[in-house]
């Protein structure tokens, strides 16, 4: 009896473990692909790992001035993205199953872009623009520079993000003058992953995902990157010109300038 009941306890153990689901390895899937001409308003020139100006521009009066930002990613029109993130109203045309959303995250791309361009002072400020921006509408070229336009940017980058495989990624934008809506120059950033990804499953050591991933490796790339094009427009640019007013010519302040300044009291 002892001998049965164990043999059957036996056979229950070993029909739960045949039943045990398999280990989940999760494969690397392509994303849809972002390319220039949805970032761009006009036919550009790509660049490779680097960044190109437009040349014939005249580069008058663009700093000081803030910056603009914004993420562009191809995604199925009709889904609602995850939480926190700003994508369009859901809905769509069932003849166009893609389409291109802004994917920023505003809590993230303020920090990031701040911290990248924090000791270029002519660039006051940098703020991204969420697809509310847009009114739910596809993120084309037009409607974000206009975006631009509306919050009084001075210069506005479009960028993208496309995982060219498990262990390649990419960043490209467009850099525009949003008062004038040209673009102002292009840029591309590659990088790829130090440590494959079968080497940080089999490893017993906490390897840092910001040294060795694509992913993180490229931003740090294209803010590089950015950060000397900037750089170089600032060095280009010349004061803008100032227009007087018809018959106001001054020649002197209006007051002297009295210094150490001390309180004036207001006359009754």
């Amino acid at each position: 009896m002892k001998r049965t009941a164990f043999t059957a306890l036996g056979s229950l153990i070993a029909v739960t473990w045949g039943c045990a689901p398999p280990k989940v390895v999760e494969v690397w899937r392509p994303k849809p692909m972002v390319h220039w001409h949805d970032l761009s308003t006009e036919p550009i020139l790509p660049v490779r790992d680097e960044f190109r100006i437009m040349p014939g521009l005249s580069h008058s009066g663009i700093f000081p001035g803030s910056l603009a930002v914004t993420r562009v990613s191809i995604e199925k029109t009709g889904e609602t993205q995850q939480a926190g993130y700003a994508s369009g109203l859901p809905g769509g045309d069932p003849d166009r199953p893609l389409a291109p959303r802004l994917m920023s995250d505003p809590r993230n791309e303020f920090l990031q872009w701040n911290s990248a361009l924090d000791d270029l002072f002519a660039v006051g400020e940098v703020f991204p623009i969420s697809g509310k921006g847009l009114g739910g509408g596809d993120a084309e070229p037009d409607q974000i520079l206009a975006a631009f336009a509306a919050l009084h940017a001075r210069l506005g980058l479009v960028y993208a993000v496309n995982e060219l495989s498990e262990t390649e990624t990419e960043m490209l934008g467009v850099l525009y003058d949003a008062k004038n809506k040209s673009v102002l120059a292009v840029l591309h950033a590659y990088s790829m992953s130090v440590v494959p990804p079968e080497v940080i499953e089999e490893s017993k050591k906490p390897i840092d995902m910001w040294e060795t991933d694509s992913r993180a490796l490229v931003r740090a790339r294209f803010e590089k990157i950015l950060h000397a094009c900037i750089h170089e427009l600032i060095q280009r640019d010349r004061p803008a010109t100032v227009v007087t007013p018809v018959g106001w010519t001054p020649t002197a302040p209006v007051r002297p300038v009295v210094w150490p300044p001390r309180r004036v009291k207001s006359e009754e």
